[in-house]
């Protein structure tokens, strides 16, 4: 007489449980731990199954995270921003509190036979043409790093502004070496946003003495602020006025002390 299933006993299976079943149509007994799990279908789970779709560890995690669809250098994070608190990726650049770092410098460099170098016209208002961005960093994932733009022609038709990637407050630093000041002399150096209908913001103001004697080869150094909107054009501008001969002032690199700038957000 045949045994109903209802009349076997329930056990935990292992790898000596046998199994019955039919194998090419004849009757087969085999053990669990003898079932190769490569010739089941269905194996390895899908993710719609409970499972990865892979076989190694590495390769689950990429499948779990959907690393192909990912950005590079983003991290795992809980994001608490909606009802109730998920799992999402992003990153370190765009957690909340994590302060960005966004840093230009740059050099007036005189290249091959002061080819670069001009004097700067007394009276008049000119451009800073930085001709060399030494550091140009930015820890933002999203906004990125100024735009450094040297239009590349040499002397006075030399001209140089940056655009700078977040709105905000930003600090700039400056040293301005000249020789060829006289008794006398205005020196006013400005930040000028462009975008921002030529809005300038004061750096070096400085009023030669006419009784102090000539002024040669000074070196002119401010640090300032200015506010500026995402993709805002900035640039540095200097104006010489009046002194004895009213003197226009050449660049000067005695003392391996170039002119230069740096500019770096701050909120």
């Amino acid at each position: 007489m045949a045994t109903k299933f209802s009349a076997f006993p329930a056990v935990g299976p292992s790898a000596t449980t046998e199994i019955v079943g039919l194998d090419g149509g004849s009757n087969a007994k085999f053990a669990v731990g003898d079932i190769d799990i490569s010739n089941l279908t269905g194996l390895p789970l899908s993710i719609l199954n409970g499972g990865t779709g892979q076989t190694t560890q590495p390769l689950a995690l990429d499948a779990l995270t959907d690393a192909a669809s990912q950005v590079a250098n983003d991290i795992l994070y809980i994001d608490g921003s909606g009802p109730s608190n998920v799992a999402a990726f992003i990153n370190p650049s765009q957690l909340p509190g994590v302060p960005v770092r966004i840093t230009l410098c740059a050099e007036y460099l005189p290249g091959a036979g002061n080819v670069n170098y001009f004097n700067f016209t007394n009276g008049a208002d000119i451009n800073v043409p930085f001709n060399n961005a030494i550091t140009n960093i930015s820890t933002d994932s999203v906004a990125g790093a100024c735009t450094f733009n040297w239009n590349g022609l040499a002397g006075s038709l030399g001209n140089t502004n940056w655009n700078v990637p977040k709105t905000g407050r930003y600090k700039a630093t400056v040293n301005m070496h000249f020789f060829d000041q006289a008794n006398g002399i205005i020196v006013e150096g400005f930040i000028r946003n462009i975008t921002a209908g030529s809005q300038d913001y004061g750096m070096i103001d400085d009023v030669g003495n006419a009784a102090s004697g000539a002024k040669t080869d000074i070196n002119y150094s401010a640090s300032g602020t200015f506010s500026a909107t995402a993709n805002d054009a900035i640039e540095f501008r200097i104006k010489f006025t009046g002194g004895t001969g009213a003197p226009s002032p050449f660049p000067s690199v005695d003392n391996n002390l170039v002119t230069n700038i740096c500019v770096e957000y701050i909120n």
